[in-house]
């Protein structure tokens, strides 16, 4: 399953600024990749995984933001449809591997 976030931080003073831009941060630390700069996808394997993002996603929070989440199954997911322009940045986006050394 692939959990697409979606999310609107005020910015217009300079706290609410470094408030949008940590809780961007903390999206990547939690394993979302940027899709656009309001938009941040992960995929999850379980349902316990999910349910505790979703609660860290609540708690941290601005309390000035919004955010909406879209749970998107596999099979939606794996027909997206990206269109890029002649010259947007190209990257490859792949499966996640463990390395051990």
């Amino acid at each position: 399953m692939m959990m697409l976030l979606s999310f609107d931080l005020p910015r217009n003073t300079k706290e609410e600024r470094k408030q949008a831009t940590l809780y961007r941060k903390r999206l990547v630390e939690l394993g979302f990749q940027m899709k656009q700069f309001s938009l941040y996808e992960r995929e999850v394997q379980s349902q316990n995984t999910r349910d505790n993002l979703i609660d860290i996603l609540k708690k941290e929070l601005p309390d000035t933001g919004a955010i909406v989440l879209y749970l998107l199954p596999n099979e939606v997911n794996d027909k997206q449809i990206t269109i890029l322009g002649k010259d947007a940045p190209r990257r490859t986006v792949g499966v996640p591997q463990l390395i051990i050394v």
